[in-house]
């Protein structure tokens, strides 16, 4: 089911308080003119200028996001030029870059980009994870000689599981998004610009809308388009390697313990077994380091550019509906 704008009632609210508006600006307007009033005149001018512009904006708003409109068109083009195909919940669909980035992320399901099939960036974390955990519990056999690989094992766990949460929270913030910001913050945008103590706020909740609707899950494509670039399948593949070779070299021991074989005798089955082991250990430290700026890049470095695009973007829209003040300070940045 698609999420119409502006929510079930926010259209006839939005309507109603630009008429109300309206008329308060006209008898504003003329009274000033009855009582020769200075301020009267300027505040039923004003406020006649700013409800034609909150009605221009309700009907803009309505043509551009409605089912089919002209933002809905632009999106999907835009989303959908690289062969891009996803599946998402129905409330997730009604934008494509929404829909997209949600998969990007934290979809349970690969999706289609730019001719191939990815894994989310939380499923890729979640199997890296699920590799590592089995490992370290075999090297911890070898703890005594290991110790240095269980470290590096220990913090890449920690990383890659602040990794996992910055993804679901950024998955869950889209989700809100896709529900709530042409039902409720639109509208509610709308409203609060209609009367004059509560302007700037309204036309920034209207700024922010825009910004996080479009400019935010856009950006997320460029995102896909560079983690694309990268692929960890192999190093994935040399986790559950590796941890089976530590598994014979474990069995090893124990079959020569059992057998009442001396010190000698074991040093030498760990030595027929392991031959690789040190060359395979080495590989492991090289792709945790590569796995770990990878995660990094992704789950940190490049939302937080996706947010920086989405803030200038929300600042710029504030001024052009006046609410440019609303950020203070921030603004001159």
């Amino acid at each position: 089911m698609q999420i119409a704008p502006f929510g079930a009632y926010g259209l006839s609210i939005s309507v109603l308080l630009v008429s109300i508006m309206l008329t308060v600006g006209g008898v504003s307007l003329g009274l000033g003119y009855a009582l020769n009033e200075k301020r009267f005149k300027e505040f039923g001018r004003n406020e006649i200028f700013q409800s034609l512009v909150n009605g221009a904006l309700v009907g803009g708003l309505l043509v551009m996001f409605t089912s089919g409109g002209l933002v809905g068109m632009l999106v999907n083009s835009v989303t959908l030029a690289n062969g891009t195909s996803a599946n998402c919940a129905p409330f997730l669909q009604y934008n494509a870059a929404i829909c997209f980035a949600y998969n990007y992320l934290a979809g349970p399901a690969p999706y289609s980009y730019m001719g191939s099939y990815h894994s989310s960036v939380l499923s890729s974390v979640t199997t890296v994870i699920t590799g590592l955990i089995p490992l370290y519990a075999v090297l911890g056999i070898f703890r005594t000689f290991l110790s240095p690989v269980l470290s590096q094992i220990q913090s890449a766990v920690q990383v890659l599981g602040a990794a996992a949460v910055s993804v679901t929270v950024q998955a869950s913030v889209l989700m809100f998004i896709a529900v709530s910001a042409l039902s409720v913050l639109l509208p509610l945008g709308l409203i609060l610009r209609s009367f004059y103590p509560s302007r700037k706020t309204g036309g920034f909740l209207i700024a922010l809308t825009i910004g996080l609707y479009l400019v935010l899950p856009l950006s997320y494509l460029m995102n896909a388009t560079i983690a694309a670039q990268y692929s960890l399948v192999s190093g994935q593949a040399s986790l559950f390697t590796l941890s089976q070779s530590f598994n014979g070299i474990g069995s090893s021991i124990l079959t020569y313990a059992n057998a009442g074989a001396n010190t000698t005798g074991i040093v030498s089955a760990l030595y027929s077994v392991g031959g690789g082991i040190a060359a395979q250990l080495s590989d492991l430290i090289s792709y945790l380091f590569n796995a770990i700026a990878y995660f990094i890049v992704c789950t940190f470095l490049l939302p937080a550019f996706s947010l920086m695009l989405t803030a200038i973007s929300v600042r710029e829209l504030s001024e052009l509906l006046g609410a440019g003040g609303f950020f203070g300070k921030l603004s001159m940045l």
